[in-house]
């Protein structure tokens, strides 16, 4: 029998930010306009990327913990994962904006996008023939040069957002690796030993290393999966602006 674990998930990510975003002091049901089409072009390649590495065999499902619905190889609860993580981290990441104004990190934030892109670079050369690892780290990479092609000042909002949702971030994506929090330490390096995972990773596609049952080259994933949500997010927002201010 089934138990929709990953459907459950889902909701439990999704249910506080959309509910706060009716919220008259965050209102972020007003930014939807720019939201949706950056969420949706983003879905769009994380999709195609994820069909192919599922049907290589990089990553994969366990349809204990799945409703059974599934789509071009995938599970309905993988494509819902596309929207229930970025509208929370850009949700999150919109609040921060609206109620600290100023950068968090001051210019600081230029400096931690050098060094990331170099890092990224480093580990794309290192782990070239690791397909998981590598592209992950050369888009990362080719994502965050872009951002320092112009200057972004919302990066430093970017960035204090990034590292305040990777607690969340863990402990969800440590649900669906098969992390018990009761059993487990801090950082667990024999997956062999995980008793259910309900999404499983082919450990000779990447680095190998985990934070609790969660593979580290998680945490470079979420980092491109969110940051292509919060730049678009921000291009669809400037030319809402613009647009208003033509009109008017």
């Amino acid at each position: 029998m089934n138990d929709w674990t990953y459907l459950w998930v889902n909701l439990a990510v999704l249910s506080i930010p959309f509910i706060a975003s009716f919220d008259r002091r965050v209102a972020f049901v007003k930014e939807w306009k720019a939201f949706w089409p950056a969420c949706l072009l983003t879905m769009a390649g994380f999709i195609a990327w994820d069909v192919i590495f599922t049907a290589r065999g990089i990553w994969g499902f366990n349809s204990a913990h799945l409703a059974g619905i599934d789509l071009l190889g995938l599970p309905i609860e993988e494509w819902l994962f596309f929207i229930t993580v970025p509208y929370a981290c850009v949700f999150t990441y919109a609040c921060f904006k609206k109620y600290i104004p100023n950068s968090p990190l001051g210019f600081g934030h230029r400096g931690l996008t050098v060094a990331m892109t170099g890092l990224c670079i480093g580990i794309a050369l290192g782990f070239s023939d690791r397909a998981y690892l590598g592209l992950t780290a050369a888009l990362c990479a080719v994502w965050l040069f872009g951002t320092l092609l112009r200057w972004r000042s919302w990066m430093g909002h970017f960035w204090f957002a990034y590292l305040v949702l990777l607690v969340p971030f863990v402990i969800s994506n440590g649900v669906l690796t098969g992390l018990d929090f009761w059993s487990y330490p801090f950082l667990h390096n024999q997956p062999e030993a995980i008793a259910d995972h309900i999404v499983w990773y082919n450990n000779e596609e990447n680095s190998g290393w985990r934070l609790f049952t969660m593979p580290v080259d998680d945490l470079l994933y979420g980092l491109l999966l969110i940051g292509i949500n919060v730049s678009l997010f921000e291009a669809f927002s400037a030319r809402g602006s613009s647009s208003v201010q033509i009109h008017a």
